[in-house]
């Protein structure tokens, strides 16, 4: 390369001028655009963009790269390296591809597919100048479109950002290759299901296959499979949505007859419907055969939802009046009942946390994922690896820090309520070695000293709303303060699991390190790593501590070598106050609990364990969002943080709230007792009104069922007693409870039946869904064997009439009568 040629090229990327680049290209043969690679390379390392020009900056500095990469693949992992994979959404491509174009390279296609790959899966605001980049390759060199799920989700993105989204879907290139690839990722819902007054993807989608026989088909086919294959409800919502939009004829469900039989056979309540309806199109437009129809009927009927029972029953009947030849068979069906015995029981896989690496990684990873939270990424793994990112990097290269995170303090905010305070403080912090507004001065006077770290200081930085959550913003108050006066190259409470919890060794290692290097973890920082730590300790991480001499090491040795600190759990009924207005709609009896802590422990423990209850029901309930936070908060307290959600878990059953039963799955992988919290918390999910929420509560009872922590009998007690007071509906809890039925958990299923029946058989008038309790305690008790039943089934087994509830106790008296 000529001692002319860097550094022209240099001054055109420090000036950040595209045209420079154009310019220094033109004027240089290709060989020498090649031997310039590496000094771009070298450059872009050692001179990170910053925030304020980051735009301008990302497109001089791709345009670089292009001018002198040599390979596809070189070019790609350039582009995406250091600062650049956070800079190219903003990227305007015309300079990349004029410099492709002028080099004549033969891999643009190749850059386009490799990039494909790399694109983010996950939704965006908006589209991305990196797909557009991709999308004008694949236009250039007419390469075939990529099927990367990134790319797939970019197309949507960009789709629905045009004014006009129908004349973008319709003139797009990409159409007929994408539309089929819509259902083969699991990630693109959210994205297909956006939609502003009318507008957006799925709307113009359906439009265009209105018009379009051939997109048409492929979204029945699309949505059929990606619907058979399964998932989460928010998951595939947006497929079921699309079906009924399409509102398939009964033509077109006879021919995908196969398909929707399988989703009645094995779908969740809502695809068997879905599936049900479709079956019954097909057969009143005379299109299905003899056989078929019978088999169909006999499905259905062993669905254990009431409502797909009693409408298959109405088709079927239906079926045999206008099918004579058929109406002996078809009525069979009704008088001989659906074949009903459980599945056997099976042994349940116990939840087991998987192991998490979070330890911090480069400055432009913790700007990575400070990005990602202030676009509202909630999950625990980015929280935590950003605040050990933060700490550490404030520690290790304090003007790096800034240069990677200083810039995003004067950018727009999306950050969660009752968080953004606080990480705001911290960033000041961290980047200007100083606070600035009076919040700040308040919380460096509460970490003023290790004896000023109180209850009341801590009980008003957690807010005014209550949860273990809270505890993100303590700690990043003490890391606003401590940055500036004590800061420390690590934080102790850095996770070592997915459930939040930290591996004894791993924090011994943790306080060695410190002791060597002579530096005390902070206050809050060790409190909440000592929180995180199991139960049980091994014997030899146990002795190991018991050398430690520091403040901390100490208090280590103690914790592990003691029993684990509990509240005292008191269970009480709330009720509702005599003037409460109606449309309140507040719950007239509520069970919750109430906690007060140990004696002896931290102020920021005590405020952890201390939950009040009041004796009068509210008609606001705290829903519980973010319930991964709550337990890696508490990972060895699932007690506690039942406590903390009950109210808000009550409010899913007995104000039809929906949102948070998330939280019991997670419960299932703490590892610690389980007392009236925790079997309050199952009984409401069960409960709950959303299906997604009696889906997560399955969940966690199956992880519960594996694992031996959860009294089933007192979950039953609770169910009854709500049930027979109304505050829960038996039919929601019945549906729930199938599931888990069919999951292998019979024993479960027969304990909490068996305990809830009794009161609700007592009521004067059975309440919905307690027949389909009593026909689920003859399933599974002849299932699990057992030849004992409570008293108060058999005796209404002896009641006179013969309604459902009376004919199921029967059968269950039947099973374990003496033969």
């Amino acid at each position: 390369m000529s001692a002319q040629g860097w550094p022209r090229l240099r001054q055109a990327l420090v000036d950040g001028s595209c045209p420079g680049v154009l310019d220094w290209a033109r004027a240089t043969g290709e060989q020498e655009r090649r031997a310039a690679f590496n000094q771009v390379a070298a450059y872009l390392r050692e001179h990170p963009a910053t925030w304020e020009h980051f735009q301008q900056r990302a497109g001089v500095r791709a345009a670089a790269i292009a001018a002198t990469a040599s390979t596809a693949k070189k070019a790609a992992a350039a582009l995406r390296q250091g600062e650049l994979r956070w800079m190219m959404n903003s990227l305007s491509p015309q300079p990349v591809l004029e410099l492709l174009r002028l080099r004549e390279v033969p891999w643009q296609g190749e850059l386009a597919h490799v990039l494909a790959e790399r694109l983010p899966a996950d939704e965006t605001s908006g589209p991305r100048g990196d797909w557009v980049l991709v999308a004008e390759l694949v236009r250039e060199s007419g390469c075939a479109v990529p099927a990367a799920e990134g790319f797939v989700g970019g197309w949507i993105d960009h789709v629905r950002g045009q004014a006009d989204a129908d004349g973008a879907l319709r003139g797009s290139p990409f159409t007929r290759e994408l539309v089929p690839q819509l259902f083969a990722h699991d990630r693109l819902g959210g994205r297909l299901d956006y939609t502003y007054q009318g507008s957006g993807f799925l709307p113009a989608l359906i439009r265009l296959a209105a018009d379009d026989a051939g997109v048409r088909a492929a979204l029945l086919d699309g949505c059929r499979a990606r619907l058979l294959r399964g998932g989460r409800p928010t998951e595939l919502r947006p497929y079921t949505r699309m079906h009924e939009e399409l509102a398939p004829t009964g033509a077109e469900a006879a021919e995908a007859v196969a398909d929707y039989r399988r989703l009645l056979e094995t779908g969740s309540s809502p695809l068997a419907g879905l599936a049900q309806r479709m079956l019954r199109a097909a057969d009143e437009a005379g299109l299905l055969d003899p056989y078929t129809l019978v088999e169909i009927c006999a499905t259905a009927l062993a669905r254990p939802e009431k409502g797909l029972v009693k409408a298959q029953t109405v088709w079927l009947r239906r079926a045999a009046r206008a099918r004579p030849e058929l109406a002996a068979q078809l009525l069979a069906l009704l008088d001989g009942g659906p074949d009903t015995a459980a599945p056997p029981p099976v042994a349940l896989p116990a939840p087991v946390p998987a192991p998490i690496d979070l330890a911090p990684g480069s400055v432009y990873e913790v700007a990575e994922d400070l990005a990602a939270i202030t676009a509202g990424d909630r999950s625990m793994a980015t929280v935590e690896r950003f605040l050990a990112g933060l700490v550490a990097w404030r520690s290790r290269d304090h003007d790096a820090l800034i240069r990677a995170i200083g810039p995003q303090l004067d950018s727009a905010r999306a950050w969660w309520p009752g968080f953004a305070e606080q990480l705001h403080e911290a960033l000041l912090s961290a980047v200007l070695a100083r606070g600035r507004s009076e919040r700040w001065r308040e919380m460096l006077n509460v970490f003023r000293s290790e004896e000023a770290v109180q209850g009341m200081p801590l009980r008003l930085l957690r807010g005014s709303s209550g949860s273990p959550a809270r505890m993100y913003a303590v700690r990043l108050a003490e890391i606003s303060a401590q940055l500036i006066r004590r800061p420390v190259p690590l934080l102790t409470a850095t996770p070592t699991h997915a459930n939040g919890a930290i591996a004894p060794e791993v924090l011994l290692e943790r306080l060695t390190r410190a002791e060597r290097e002579g530096w005390q973890p902070w206050r809050i920082d060790l409190d909440q790593a000592l929180l995180r730590l199991p139960r049980t300790v091994a014997p030899q991480v146990v002795a190991a501590a018991a050398a430690l001499t520091s403040p901390a090491g100490v208090r280590f040795a103690q914790w592990i070598s003691m029993p684990t600190p509990d509240p005292v759990t008191v269970v009480r009924d709330e009720v509702a106050g005599p003037h409460v207005p109606a449309w309140h709609q507040v719950p007239q009896l509520r069970r919750t609990v109430a906690l007060a802590p140990p004696d002896g422990v931290a102020p920021v423990v005590r405020e952890l364990f201390q939950v009040y209850r009041y004796e009068l029901t509210t008609w606001r309930s705290e829903p519980v969002t973010d319930p991964q936070l709550w337990t890696s908060a508490l990972p060895s307290h699932p007690e506690v943080v039942a406590a903390w959600a009950v109210h808000g878990l009550a409010s899913l059953a007995d104000q039809d709230a929906e949102g948070g039963a998330l939280l019991l799955p997670l419960l299932a992988e703490c590892d610690g007792p389980a007392g009236p919290s925790v079997h309050l918390a199952l009984a409401y999910t069960l409960g709950s009104r959303a299906v997604a929420d009696r889906v997560a509560a399955v969940d966690g009872l199956l992880g519960f069922a594996a694992t031996g922590a959860v009294d089933f009998t007192v979950v039953g007690a609770e169910i009854g007693r709500l049930g027979a007071a109304g505050m829960v509906k038996p039919n929601r809890v019945a549906a729930a409870l199938a599931e888990a039925t069919q999951a292998g958990a019979c024993q479960a299923v027969w304990e909490i039946v068996a305990a809830a029946l009794p009161p609700l058989v007592a009521e004067p008038k059975a309440r919905p869904g307690t027949a389909d309790l009593m026909a689920l305690a003859h399933r599974c008790a002849a299932a699990v064997g057992v030849r004992q039943v409570p008293a108060a089934l058999t005796e209404v087994a002896a009641r006179p009439g013969s309604s459902r509830l009376v004919a199921e106790a029967r059968t269950l008296r039947a099973l374990v009568s003496p033969r």
